[in-house]
């Protein structure tokens, strides 16, 4: 993520937008490619080390803040750093602390009265961990930031690296976002499901309405709306932007708060470039759901099973359930399965479930929950409780029921 310091933008009438560079720029792909191979050279190198190369490399050259935008990414996305010490510098320091007080004064030279210098010290600490002398010197700060050594470098190409940059541009647009409304359409149901998946996963205040066919309008709240300012936040709302990019069909509209109190407008959709570094999530959440899955298409049956292409309107929210069955004559069947147990989710939940009143929604509960039956009761549709796996057979007797009565 880009710092506010680093974000580059333009203004026009009540609207702002960041200053995004052009990707197929040769200035640029020059810059991006020299800031990688900065980063190669140092592997196995001090943070410092990098630091003090990259700000040679700045010099007095004026876009210096797209440099040091595009090296923060590198940094951020493509670095790991570590301790490099034969023992917890910590200890080392209590170690050489202790011994060098002990013998107070250390000296740089050594007489009668002050027998003690600091390889001496050094030296005894060395025989102690059977380690050389140049090992505790290295060791004794390594746990400070500059010292820390870049272990791995995943290098990217330069032009992923320059459109990753255009996109952290849009996403600190959202630090002081008060709120962000969202027209997503024509989309495909998986779509739909993943983004309201990414919503909920980074904890927004949200409200949805629309249906598959019709589309969904979103409203996110943001951190400014709130009553009092919150960094992170604004930074869940910044992390959601790649999410809503793998979207075939939408358009966006954040309403900005400036630090000078200005209100301006950011306005993005689908005809911008931006390309989200976010990967499509796997199809199935978890190995019960994908047990099942393997397991129901091989049973001997003509419902046809289906991931996650229902939506069920909830008003304000949504609800996904984990799979959808399909009957040639033209009928279908939900299944939820509830394998999860925190307390605030099974509440939820469970009011999705009493909300939607669907008589074709089959849930399947797992036995481990503090849930019974007779929190079931008022839930319409079948419900059966599983140990450690979901069976198709329990699933088809209940599909089977849904069918006789709905002829």
């Amino acid at each position: 993520m880009l710092t506010s310091d680093l974000l580059l933008t333009r203004s026009r009438g009540p609207y702002i937008s960041p200053q995004y560079i052009d990707a197929e720029d040769q200035k640029f792909i020059d810059l991006a490619q020299s800031l990688i191979d900065i980063y190669r050279r140092h592997e196995g190198k001090s943070r410092g080390e990098l630091q003090r190369e990259l700000d040679l490399h700045e010099g007095d050259r004026t876009d210096y803040r797209i440099q040091r935008g595009l090296a923060k990414l590198l940094y951020d996305d493509c670095c790991e750093f570590h301790v490099d010490s034969p023992l917890p510098p910590e200890e080392l320091r209590r170690e050489i602390f202790t011994m060098a007080r002990e013998h107070h004064p250390v000296v740089r030279e050594t007489s009668l009265i002050y027998p003690v210098k600091r390889e001496d010290i050094l030296e005894q600490i060395a025989l102690k961990y059977q380690i050389a002398s140049q090992e505790v010197i290295a060791g004794l700060y390594a746990d400070l930031p500059e010292n820390h050594l870049l272990s791995t470098f995943n290098a990217p190409s330069p032009d992923q690296l320059l459109l990753r940059y255009n996109v952290a541009l849009a996403q600190a647009m959202l630090y002081r976002c008060e709120i962000l409304h969202l027209s997503v359409h024509r989309n495909l149901p998986a779509r739909y499901k993943q983004l309201f998946k990414f919503i909920k996963f980074y904890r927004l205040i949200h409200t949805i309405e629309g249906d598959v066919d019709a589309g969904y309008e979103i409203a996110l709240d943001g951190p400014v709306s709130l009553f009092r300012h919150s960094q992170k936040y604004g930074l869940q709302m910044s992390v959601f932007l790649p999410a809503l990019l793998l979207c075939s069909r939408w358009s966006m509209q954040a309403d900005i708060q400036r630090k000078d109190g200005r209100r301006q407008q950011f306005i993005l959709d689908d005809k911008s470039e931006l390309v989200s570094h976010y990967k499509d999530q796997t199809l199935y959440d978890s190995l019960l759901e994908e047990t099942f899955a393997t397991r129901f298409e091989k049973s001997k049956t003509e419902w046809v099973l289906e991931r996650e292409t229902e939506i069920v309107n909830l008003k304000e929210t949504v609800m996904i359930p984990d799979f959808t069955f399909r009957h040639p004559d033209g009928r279908t069947a939900l299944l939820e399965i509830m394998g999860y147990w925190r307390p605030e989710y099974l509440r939820r939940k469970l009011d999705k479930l009493r909300q939607a009143q669907r008589k074709d929604l089959i849930v399947a509960v797992s036995a481990n929950l503090n849930v019974s039956k007779d929190d079931f009761s008022d839930v319409p549709g079948g419900v059966f409780f599983f140990k450690n796996k979901v069976q198709p057979k329990d699933v088809i007797d209940l599909l089977h029921k849904i069918e006789d009565t709905s002829s």
